[in-house]
């Protein structure tokens, strides 16, 4: 067989393909983990959503290529839920594109615009994919460092001129990934302002805007002043509507870039299935409350787990958004030594800060994708441990 592109030699192994390793070793000895590692939504698509593919894949129009950039009633609905969620007034026509959830659209961006001799700043840490598709394009990727005292917003201002001037894209992602931190209005101002100045994209990871509690809805990037000259939007239904299987999600942003990522999918995918597009027309338009009562269900589920794990004697840092929580490490254990021992004695699988990258070391991230039994049963077997 002829050699792998060099790319994939130098490429470390998905970090969440690592997890399915040690799930099947724990799962051997009859004591399976309690799966608290992958943010994959433990509950089902509500029923009239299920319902509305239901009676669109009857349609023999839904069996053809869809448009490339999304069927009208996708990007209108789309456009409509940005609108009476964030105050943003978008151009379904060239401000939003549908996508094969959100993945997908943030690698094809980075095809858009990163080269040899670009700069790519990922936030540190953060979701590999932003820096593995940089490294793919052969750009040169600079972590921006998320500190827990800055409230895991990046210092702006401790990114140096030189890398500046030849950065085209910056990553950012709030509600974050895997800290939990919410962003405010204040420094997406600001983050606008150091994009425009320097001429960099900003790509906005908002595929979490739904999932809070205990704190205002989050903002969008887009609505900062100059956002829209200079961003992009990603978001997904995988979270507010447990369709992460479904692969459907929207784009939205500054009409040249839209275009940009628009022009990538037209040569490389044929567009999300036009039944599902109009299943997350219905998911868009909802009237049910579901988000609302999900919320609720994710904000019990956080408490208990939180609560569990201080009464264990863990420090926590509590979230006020997404379904994730970042746990210290105990004294004289590493991130990588923290989730092998409560994969190893606890039979809980954790996610290893230093998996999002050096940035992440010293903690762990647990999530809440799991229903309360399981995180009775997760605490009670970390609580059984000497910590």
């Amino acid at each position: 067989m002829p050699a792998r592109a060099a790319r994939l030699s130098q490429t470390e192994d998905y970090l969440f393909s690592l997890i399915d390793r040690p799930r099947e070793l724990a799962a051997r000895d009859g004591t399976a983990p309690v799966p608290l590692g992958v943010g994959d939504c433990d509950l089902p698509t509500p029923p009239h959503i299920v319902e509305a593919l239901r009676k669109a894949v009857r349609d023999p129009s839904a069996h053809r290529y869809p448009p490339y950039a999304g069927t009208q009633a996708m990007r209108e609905a789309a456009a409509g839920h940005l609108g009476r969620r964030f105050g943003l007034h978008l151009n379904p026509e060239t401000e939003v594109l549908a996508t094969l959830g959100s993945k997908e659209a943030m690698a094809h961006l980075t095809m858009a615009y990163a080269e040899p001799g670009d700069v790519v700043l990922v936030p540190d840490p953060g979701y590999p994919v932003y820096g593995t598709w940089a490294r793919w394009c052969g750009a040169e990727v600079v972590r921006v460092p998320l500190r827990e005292e800055n409230g895991f917003l990046p210092d702006l201002t401790a990114v140096p001129a030189a890398v500046a001037r030849r950065a085209k894209l910056l990553w950012v992602c709030y509600p974050n990934n895997p800290t939990a931190a919410l962003a405010t209005s204040g420094f997406y101002a600001e983050l606008a302002r150091f994009a425009l100045r320097h001429d960099i994209v900003v790509a906005s990871d908002a595929a979490y805007s739904e999932i809070y509690y205990d704190c205002a809805p989050p903002p969008s990037f887009l609505r900062a002043p100059g956002g829209m000259k200079c961003g992009i939007e990603f978001h997904s239904l995988s979270k507010a509507y447990n369709m992460a299987g479904w692969r459907v999600g929207f784009a939205a942003g500054n009409a040249d870039v839209v275009g940009a990522l628009r022009t990538v999918k037209t040569h490389t995918d044929s567009g999300t299935f036009t039944a599902i597009q109009h299943a997350a027309v219905t998911a868009l338009n909802d009237t049910t409350g579901y988000p609302e009562r999900l919320r609720a269900v994710y904000r019990e589920r956080m408490h208990l787990l939180c609560d569990g794990l201080e009464q264990a004697g863990l420090q926590v840092l509590r979230p006020g958004a997404t379904f994730y929580c970042l746990v210290r490490c105990p004294d004289g254990t590493d991130s990588e030594g923290f989730a092998k021992k409560l994969l190893a004695e606890a039979r809980v699988l954790a996610v290893p800060g230093s998996g999002f990258g050096p940035g992440g070391e010293g903690y762990v991230r647990l999530t809440v994708c799991a229903g309360t039994d399981l995180i009775r049963e997760a605490i009670r077997r970390i609580t059984a441990v000497h910590w």
